[in-house]
């Protein structure tokens, strides 16, 4: 029986080197096994719990997906499905613990505050899985680095350029985070490209660079592209703002007051990856997004378009990433 039996994930902190290692060995068990037609139904009679408190279209789905392909199912639970969403009549503590007695696990996607998960952990004896909050997103993280291998081999030494592109919204900086401290802990090196007021998250910067000083990863933060994309492996494009702009954002259609969307308007020209930037690269470099994609703002169709992007295979790996994330928490794999 695996040791990640009832265990949460609320992020990459929650796992060691050799607990990621099977989260991704097992991840590409059942992939092989979809692909020949062989069921899996290692989860048969359980229920995942999803909690969505923001959209979601890629996370909701593979999830979804993952636990019927296992044999059980997920309840959708939004908003305006639990009293504590917009009817906002019933304490967190006592909603968590209901749902506790009923599920066998829950995926939770948070808005405004990491709070939030971290209290429904403490209340549930089921595991929580961080399916995005305001901090991290390591299901994304595991798909990543998945999909990385796939197309590299041992990414071991190899170098992702995490670059910042402006768009009109504002998304949370949860994969970053839970990317730099994937870096760190096996050993690739990350160049976060971003401009000043946009860094990582210091706790995690720590967190990633003394997980790096032992596996011989790097974990640096840079002002331009050039710096970020010299030798690198891959080019992995994102838009994040930090939790403060992030949870405003959550219920005013992801924008923040006018004096910051004014002061982020200027960045629009100077940070968005097009071919350019592609060619200071590695010659056999791929790039990575984790969707939704905000289209020649982040990131040119020129470079979306091109045989260098790997976009949707990095979507489809949420759901082997997540199958095994599921199989291992919640005891159906041995």
């Amino acid at each position: 029986m695996s040791h990640l039996k009832g265990r949460d994930l609320k992020g990459i902190l929650d796992v060691n080197r050799d607990e990621i290692e099977l989260i991704l060995d097992v991840a590409k068990e059942l992939k092989r096994e979809q692909k020949i037609g062989r069921p899996h139904r290692l989860l048969e009679g359980k229920s995942l719990g999803g909690i969505f408190e923001t959209p979601s279209t890629r996370t909701s789905i593979s999830f979804e997906t993952a636990m019927t392909h296992l044999g059980g199912h997920m309840i959708w639970l939004d908003s305006s499905r639990l009293w504590v969403g917009d009817a906002a009549e019933e304490d967190w503590r006592d909603t968590v613990k209901t749902m506790d007695r009923y599920l066998d696990g829950i995926a939770y996607r948070v808005g405004a505050s990491r709070e939030r998960l971290d209290k429904a952990a403490e209340y549930a004896e089921i595991p929580m899985i961080n399916a995005s909050c305001p901090m991290e997103h390591p299901c994304q993280a595991f798909a990543d680095l998945l999909t990385m291998r796939e197309k590299k081999g041992d990414t071991k030494g190899a170098k992702v350029a995490f670059m910042w592109g402006y768009r009109d919204a504002n998304p949370p900086a949860g994969l970053t985070n839970s990317l730099m401290m994937m870096a760190g802990t096996m050993g690739f090196d990350i160049s976060v490209a971003c401009p000043e007021g946009y860094e990582p998250h210091p706790d995690y910067m720590k967190a990633a660079m003394a997980r790096a000083e032992k596996s011989g990863g790097k974990v640096e933060v840079v002002r331009d592209y050039e710096s970020a994309a010299k030798d690198a492996d891959f080019i992995n494009v994102y838009s994040w703002v930090s939790p403060e702009v992030w949870a405003k954002g959550v219920e005013n259609h992801f924008q923040a007051d006018p004096v910051f969307q004014a002061e982020k308007l200027k960045l629009k020209d100077k940070w968005c990856v097009d071919q350019k930037v592609v060619n200071m690269a590695k010659d056999d470099v791929m790039v990575m997004h984790p969707m939704p994609i905000a289209r020649n703002q982040e990131v040119t169709n020129e470079v979306l378009d091109s045989d260098k992007c790997i976009i949707y295979d990095v979507a489809e790996n949420r759901l082997h990433t997540e199958k095994a994330i599921l199989a291992l928490l919640l005891g159906g794999y041995r």
